[in-house]
Order: structure tokens, then sequence, then C-alpha cells
């Protein structure tokens, strides 16, 4: 008999409950939550891992609607598997209790990762880090920002953009919340 590989064991946890594989990806929609596994594979000792990653899809919808010099999206939140289990960074190797091992990893801690953020304001607080201070700081302060617009707070929103700019802030990250504060703006005016 053969062991299975990697890549079957953990779709024999995630296919049941509805994800779809693509390669070495999982995907599955919620709602409107894209929940997304992914096999990754080390390129020095042929060890393998798990990442977990979620999104919003009409937060996503509403941020490529806004006009801007490129087309802007969602930075996906994720965490790797060993975060989960023990908060240390976890990799698999080729042995024969690898596979099944790390499938029951994915549905002991993966699978439920996916129910912790539900709601917008789950999104807000622990995607995106509302209420935390320096904003140009955050990848994802765009998909906060359309978030809290989603909620109603366009005046909160728009209070992320009011904080001084530091010149160590990313330029991209910059131009991509400046042209979110336009969209804001327009919003609260048609509000």
């Amino acid at each position: 008999m053969t062991r299975p590989s990697y890549l079957k064991a953990i779709d024999g946890v995630l296919a049941p409950i509805g994800f779809a594989r693509s390669g070495r990806e999982w995907i599955r929609v919620r709602g409107e939550i894209e929940e997304r596994v992914d096999l990754q594979k080390s390129g020095i000792d042929g060890g393998v891992t798990v990442n977990v990653w979620a999104k919003d899809l009409q937060t996503e919808r509403i941020l490529r609607s806004i006009p801007c010099h490129k087309m802007l999206g969602i930075r996906q939140v994720g965490v790797r598997i060993g975060t989960l289990i023990d908060g240390y960074d976890r990799w698999w190797r080729n042995n024969p209790d690898g596979p099944p091992d790390l499938a029951e990893a994915v549905r002991l801690y993966a699978v439920p990762w996916f129910d912790q953020v539900r709601t917008l304001e789950d999104q807000a607080s622990k995607w995106y880090g509302r209420g935390t201070r320096q904003p140009w700081r955050k990848p994802n302060l765009a998909a906060l920002a359309v978030t809290l617009a989603r909620l109603g707070s366009i005046d909160e929103a728009l209070a992320l953009f009011e904080a001084p700019v530091p010149k160590t802030a990313i330029p991209a990250l910059v131009a991509e919340g400046k042209c979110v504060q336009r969209w804001l703006k327009s919003q609260s005016r048609h509000a």
C-alpha cells in the first residue's frame, strides 16, 4: 500500500467541506468571503507547509472600482499554519507520517481559523487593525477604509488619512490611500 501525498491528504480534509483544488491551492467561497489554503514547498530542503488566506470579495470589488493610477485590490490576510498551532514556523519533511500529520493540522487549526472572522466589524479589527496607531503603515489601509465605509463609518474612514504621512511610508501605499480618500469624500457628499 502506498502512503498518500501531501496534496491527497490535504484534499481529503478540504474537498468534503467545499474547497476546490487547483494545483497546490484550495479555494472556497462562503458568502462574500473567499477562503484559500495553499501548500508551500521549500526550495531548500523539500519540506512543505500550509498557508491560509482570506479576503472579502465585496470589499475587493469596491476597491477595484475606485479610480486610481493602478487597479486597487486587497492584500489577502493570511497566516502560516505553524503560527496557528504554537506561534512558530513549521515545515513537514517527507516522512511516512508527514502527510497525515499535516492534514490533521489543517483540520484542527486552518479550517477553524476561517470561522474567526465573518463580519465586517471582525474584518476591520482583526484583519485590518481598526483602532491601532500609525494608519499609514498598514498594508491594508485602503481595505480598512472601505470596510469602515461599508459599516457606515465614513467619518472614521476619512480620519485614517488625517494622520501625517511619515517619511518612511511606502509611496505606493500612500498613493493608494489618496485615491481611497478621494473616493470616501465623494461618498460622504452623496450620503
